[in-house]
């Protein structure tokens, strides 16, 4: 059509989240705060319905997300509309609430779970969500949900300064393998500019943990590694990663409020602000400051922009190389 328009749709259910992650804006310490935002300005189930309406018709998949998504107490509602509107659906949870949720229903409406799992080891886990002990074997526990009910999940990481000891070691593989998790997708942290602290490793840190991981895709199959070698490859050879164009645009990522921030984040003020409640997608996507993805390059290992900017053949190469582990794998059942 020589147009942009978004493929995969990303909502952020809730302002709400209870976790304290240093890495995420919705790990403020005031929860108060937060809990008052959410009864000012998170959608009601009416108006995301109305959304997730106008989205369908242009996305081919949708990604339900938070704060924790699972907080809000029409989660399986609005799960369910979007399956009703044939919107294929994952979910990004940190599994703390999974135990409240009517799993045997939830897997019929979505396709797979995202389970934050930074760290599979309990103080590094801690550490880097901000929470109590309790909360980590709760989490462990709602995994092992998760294998009873035939749920299928895999597990994402987000590599820290606090965490990175258990890729280097390859220890997270072997435990996200032993609790059912069937692949990861791991990146590093893209440090926040609201914040005056760094979450990034050290350059020589983060090339052993490249190393290890390129290794462990290497040699080892399951849990298959999501991310394409080319991320990691770029890291240790130019301390970043490497793309010609931004393609944030091929996501349309709407906040509780229903606004969209065109093209991202990064840009967040009124004036790159849009209403998806007042505002259509063709509105939206044709504003002229999509403009500025062509030459902004600020995230250097954020690893969703990094995957959204890569030519079809990074996608086409990594298709082609799990497929031939599979057949591998399978060989004397293939063999007639």
């Amino acid at each position: 059509m020589g147009k942009r328009r978004p493929l995969v749709a990303v909502f952020s259910l809730t302002h709400y989240c209870n976790f304290y992650c240093p890495m995420c804006p919705f790990g403020d310490s005031n929860k108060d705060g937060q809990l008052k935002l959410v009864k000012e300005k998170d959608l009601t189930t009416k108006q995301w319905k109305s959304i997730f309406d106008k989205v369908s018709k242009y996305c081919v998949w949708s990604i339900i997300e938070g704060g924790e998504p699972t907080s809000r107490p029409d989660f399986m509602e609005l799960v369910r509309y979007l399956n009703e509107l044939n919107m294929p659906t994952s979910l990004i949870t940190n599994c703390s609430l999974l135990h409240k949720v009517d799993l045997e229903n939830l897997k019929k409406y979505i396709q797979f779970i995202t389970c934050s799992i930074d760290s599979v080891h309990e103080e590094p886990y801690c550490k880097v969500r901000g929470v109590p002990s309790k909360t980590y074997y709760r989490v462990m526990e709602n995994i092992e949900l998760l294998n009873q009910n035939n749920i299928s999940h895999y597990f994402n990481s987000v590599i820290t300064k606090y965490n990175t000891e258990e890729f280097i070691d390859q220890s997270y593989f072997d435990r996200a393998k032993e609790l059912g998790s069937n692949a990861v997708s791991l990146t590093f942290v893209e440090d926040r500019a609201d914040v005056s602290y760094s979450l990034l490793p050290d350059r020589k840190t983060m090339a052993k943990v490249c190393e290890s991981i390129l290794d462990y895709g290497r040699r080892k199959s399951s849990p298959q590694i999501m991310i394409p070698p080319q991320y990691f490859e770029q890291i240790l050879e130019n301390g970043r990663t490497e793309f010609d164009e931004c393609g944030v645009w091929k996501s349309t990522f709407v906040n509780a409020d229903g606004t969209v921030l065109v093209p991202c984040w990064k840009f967040n003020n009124s004036e790159n602000k849009y209403d998806l409640l007042e505002k259509s997608i063709e509105e939206i996507w044709s504003a002229p400051q999509w403009d500025i993805a062509r030459t902004c390059h600020d995230c250097q290992v954020l690893g969703c922009i990094w995957y959204s900017s890569q030519p079809i053949t990074t996608f086409a190469k990594n298709y082609m190389n799990g497929l031939s582990r599979i057949i591998n794998q399978h060989k004397p059942e293939l063999i007639p």
